[in-house]
């Protein structure tokens, strides 16, 4: 084999296994890009479900809300009865005091 041959030969060689080890630098790469993405995938996932669990959440907090309100409501109505109430008693009581004073001075 002549000299110039078996140097481009042994060059072709040298690529070959520079070609080679490229490749296994290129797998490894891809193999931690897909951890990457399987990671990030995974984070994703948890993200999502928190934001389940807080959209639960804020709709539990919107249903107290709601019922606190109706409750204040009903509280302001029983005050309100019981005032016109109390202020009836106070009229009824008036009334009385003032019949029975003007039937005692009678």
């Amino acid at each position: 084999m002549p000299t110039p041959i078996a140097r481009q030969v042994a060059k072709d060689l040298i690529r070959l296994d520079g070609c080679k080890e490229e490749v296994k630098l290129l797998e490894t790469k891809i193999d931690r890009l897909n951890d990457v993405s399987l990671i990030k995938d995974a984070m994703m996932e948890m993200h999502e479900e928190k934001d389940t669990n807080n959209q639960y959440i804020i709709k539990q907090l919107e249903l107290q809300v709601g019922q606190y309100d109706k409750l204040s409501d009903d509280l302001r109505k029983e005050l309100k009865q019981q005032r016109v109430k109390s202020f009836l008693w106070k009229v009824g009581t008036f009334v009385g005091i003032l019949t029975s004073s003007y039937l005692l001075i009678k």
